[in-house]
């Protein structure tokens, strides 16, 4: 009998990246050119995401056999917090690990449990975690980490896919009301200050290299915001939860609905947060974390995606204040100021302002964020620059398109939810509101009031409008008109079934 052979995680990784270049030919003959058994590498194929992911989490490459030490739960559960505290490089020592290692077991209700000096230098050596004194600057660390994975790793995932299949997807927070804090004014003016308007969604915004935009998914606080009664279509995918956050719940809906539409293999790349972190495994989507540190570095969705939409999102807002103040002053009835009109934006308003500014967003601007991260190597392509409104200095616009940049999008981990999680005991769930307080209370027109405010159009287009204008109002018009006579066939249908 032959002897079982066990690779350990780094020699697996070289295995399958060896299979990954053979030519094309069976499972059985490739086995022979690698050296290694059918069964084995039919194992190591099977459970390929698995093999990856464990390379991804900093597990020992040399470990052959996952073995695990006295208690198991209080383990993971300090691994869990030490990928945490690092995430946020904090200086970890050995008293304060086995520390914490005590007080997660308590919450766990392993009360006699004890985090001797054995049991550390165990579990250190098992989880690859070493002791080490940091040199240099953290910036030139990123860079260099960032460098090595696009020179080392890259060229193999690009050998098997075309750009149109790979995708970057990441999430920001988006200020929906948010406007300029400065404003001209006479000298002689008094002013009043204003806060910033902080009621935010978290947008998920996902491109390929080419420049294929996939549909904007927005996350907000409210399951059914009061302005989406009678909403039939969103322009948007939208899900919610109390603090409007990404979680891994949400991340992993949006990958198997986008899993279950395709017909072919696509490769995305987003960052190792929390919430990306899923175990299901998908039949066409290859999902890789790019390196810890370096997403600000090489992330194409932070290279400029997302500061575009950001920029046409809120030079499309600031627009549609202005017509409000400059219909009120025709009318002699400007009594809102811009930011009291702001805040009267809907949570639907806002999502139809995030869709016009995602289409906004050009394919020659998302292929030139690829190339700034190093993921395309051509000349950079001249794009069209998003016009700053000329009353705004370019430190003030700045200063707005990025007042929401550091705002929290994912879901926070406390120790609590690690405890929970591992002993599978009790489950977070996010309560999850049928209504906003801040949304206006605003009922949907009814059909007579759509139709007049159509007469009122027609004969402001009639009087200043030129030919094609006229064509398009009509087009328009007969859409409202098609729009009405379903409304109005569904009523009587309702009435009809409520008197049988």
């Amino acid at each position: 009998m032959n002897k079982r052979r066990d690779l350990s995680v780094e020699e697996k990784l070289d295995v399958l990246k060896k299979y990954d270049e053979l030519p094309k030919m069976s499972q059985r003959q490739a086995a022979c050119k690698l050296n290694v058994s059918q069964s084995l590498l039919g194992r190591m194929l099977k459970s390929r995401q698995e093999i990856e992911g464990n390379a991804l989490e900093n597990v020992n490459s040399n470990r052959k056999r996952k073995r695990a030490g006295k208690e198991e739960e209080v383990e993971e559960a300090l691994k869990q917090w030490f990928t945490k505290v690092r995430e946020k490089d904090a200086r970890v020592t050995g008293p304060l690990l086995r520390q914490k290692a005590e007080d997660l077991a308590k919450k766990m209700g392993k009360d006699d449990f004890v985090a001797t000096e054995g049991w550390f230098h165990r579990w250190k050596k098992r989880e690859n975690i070493s002791f080490v004194k940091p040199h240099g600057e953290q910036g030139e660390a990123d860079q260099l980490a960032a460098r090595s994975w696009i020179n080392s790793e890259w060229p193999s995932l690009i050998a098997k896919y075309p750009p149109s299949c790979v995708f970057n997807a990441d999430e920001t927070g988006l200020y929906f009301r948010a406007l300029p804090e400065h404003t001209y004014a006479f000298k002689n003016e008094k002013t009043r200050g204003t806060k910033t308007n902080k009621e935010r969604l978290t947008i998920l915004c996902c491109a390929s290299m080419d420049g294929e935009k996939r549909k904007l998914l927005a996350i907000g606080k409210s399951k059914n915001p009061r302005c989406f009664k009678g909403v039939k279509n969103l322009p948007v995918d939208y899900t919610a939860n109390s603090n409007a956050w990404m979680t891994k719940e949400i991340f992993t809906e949006w990958l198997t609905k986008w899993d279950n539409e395709l017909r072919h293999d696509v490769l995305l790349l987003v960052d190792n947060c929390t919430a990306h972190v899923v175990t299901v495994k998908f039949k066409h989507i290859n999902l890789v974390f790019l390196p810890s540190n370096t997403t600000s570095i090489i992330q194409p969705c932070d290279q400029g995606i997302i500061r575009t939409f950001k920029a046409y999102y809120r030079t499309g807002m600031r627009k549609n204040v202005i017509s409000v103040i400059d219909a009120n002053l025709e009318q002699e009835l400007c009594t809102l100021r811009a930011h009291e009109i702001a805040k009267k934006i809907t949570v639907l308003e806002g999502l139809h302002l995030a869709y016009e500014a995602w289409n906004m967003v050009s394919k020659i601007t998302i292929r030139n964020c690829f190339r700034h991260g190093g993921f395309i190597l051509c000349p950079k392509e001249v794009e069209a620059a998003v016009e700053r409104p000329t009353d705004l200095s370019t430190e003030l616009y700045n200063e707005w398109i990025n007042i929401d940049e550091e705002v929290q999008t994912t879901e926070l981990v406390t120790e609590e939810d690690i405890c929970g999680e591992i002993q599978s005991k009790r489950f977070k769930e996010n309560m999850v509101g049928d209504s906003d307080e801040e949304e206006p209370d605003e009922k949907p027109p009814s059909t007579k009031e759509m139709l007049e405010a159509l007469q009122i159009l027609r004969r402001g287009i009639q009087q200043r409008g030129d030919f094609d204008v006229f064509e398009k109002h009509k087009f328009y018009e007969d859409m409202i008109m098609k729009l009405a006579e379903e409304a109005k066939i569904q009523s009587t249908l309702d009435v009809f079934l409520s008197k049988n």
